[in-house]
């Protein structure tokens, strides 16, 4: 007897969702502006009842299936949004870049895992690239650790069904992809590796050093995606959700970057990621936390993104539009602390705000930018809908 995931909603409203987001995607004006939200595990475990689970839901494939297929429940019965794909995957919620490499990671009961110290790498020490560039970082750790949860949740999606509330029933095997959708970006894993702080600083005292770890990091961060989009046939996940024929590459760190250290550092190994993931006819996806104006032009006409994923509130939206617009699938725009912290009102204004700038933008989708913080009310992530039914249609 297959165990059921019912949800309250028909599958009908899934089927309208997946046509807004589709229609956007190909740059195609949709009856309104999508809406959807990184609503990632550390916001909803506990609203399940998992929140002193981390540690197991971490550890157990069969935990980390039921918990997701409850957190999809719990989002599509509870937020407005064009969420429409069901998404089980392998989440170590942002470790898995930097430990294969040997990084340390601590896993609390109660929250998020994180990077221990001291630091896997000693600044300007050529042994310590030495010995990272030997590793196999397609099969170490918790990369290896991913494949084996990908194949036990797909094995173990077998005793699951999802039922909608119109009678449509859908098997749970299809909605398990394998992880390696993308990564956090070859800057932001050198941080985790040694330290944000040392390494901006030996962007001055060791340039050479530093060009080396981000050409290594580059290079295997090459073959992890590679691969695991063999292993998933084509269908890896991000940031729990699916993205067709798109790997994101990140990368957080950069928006700390002059524009001359971006383009001395930064900017080869992206592009190198970027030219191999087109080869494939793939999409590319670029990301900043955080204001990133001075580099739009970067991953624009040097790396050639396709997809601007999660970009945040605070760049200027207007040269988004002067840059991006129309060329660059546009995903994001909305204050994450204002989802916090604020009113619906005060969400509601961000929301038009943002819309008035860039509504006009064929392929533009608005996201909070990016990751909703745990304790967000939900009131204020309905408000975003809400919002753009107001302000967002066509």
């Amino acid at each position: 007897m297959k165990k059921k995931i019912f949800i309250n909603l028909p599958y009908e409203e899934i089927v309208q969702r997946e046509k807004r987001w589709q229609t956007a995607w190909r740059f195609e004006w949709p009856d309104r502006i999508p809406v959807l939200h990184y609503i990632g595990a550390r916001y909803w475990l506990p609203l399940i009842g998992f929140g002193k689970r981390f540690r197991e839901y971490l550890s157990d494939p069969g935990v980390m299936l039921e918990a997701q297929l409850l957190g999809a429940k719990w989002i599509m019965e509870n937020v407005r949004s064009d969420f429409c794909r069901i998404v089980c995957y392998p989440d170590f919620m942002w470790v898995e870049d930097a430990e294969p490499f040997g990084a340390k990671v601590i896993y609390p009961d109660d929250d998020s895992p994180w990077i221990d110290r001291p630091y896997l790498l000693e600044v300007g020490k050529e042994t310590d690239l030495d010995r990272l560039s030997d590793i196999d970082y397609v099969h170490s750790g918790l990369h290896g650790r991913m494949t084996f949860f990908y194949q036990e949740m797909k094995k173990r999606a077998e005793d699951y069904e999802i039922c909608f509330s119109d009678g449509k029933v859908i098997s749970a095997t299809d909605c398990v992809y394998m992880g390696g959708g993308g990564i956090i970006g070859p800057t932001t894993i050198a941080g985790d590796l040694c330290g944000v702080d040392n390494l901006l600083l030996a962007l001055f005292d060791h340039p050479d050093w530093v060009k080396r770890l981000l050409s290594i990091i580059a290079d295997k961060a090459i073959e992890w995606l590679n691969c695991a989009w063999k292993i998933g046939n084509g269908k890896v996940a991000f940031c729990s959700y699916f993205y067709e024929k798109s790997i994101c590459i990140g990368d957080d760190a950069t928006a700390q970057l002059s524009p001359k250290q971006f383009e001395e550092f930064a900017l080869q190994p992206l592009k190198k990621m970027a030219d191999q993931l087109h080869s494939k006819g793939l999409k590319v996806m670029g990301h900043n936390c955080g204001k990133a104006d001075h580099i739009l032009k970067y991953w624009v006409e040097e790396i050639g993104i396709d997809v601007y994923f999660g970009f945040s509130y605070l760049t200027n939206k207007h040269l988004i539009k002067e840059l991006m617009g129309g060329k660059v699938l546009l995903i994001g725009g909305v204050d994450p602390v204002k989802l916090l912290r604020g009113t619906p009102e005060d969400v509601e204004e961000d929301v038009r705000e943002a819309l008035r700038v860039l509504k006009g933008c064929p392929g533009y989708i608005i996201m909070d930018g990016h990751n909703v913080a745990p304790g967000t009310p939900l009131e204020n992530l309905n408000a975003v809908t809400r919002a753009v039914e107001k302000y967002g249609g066509f």
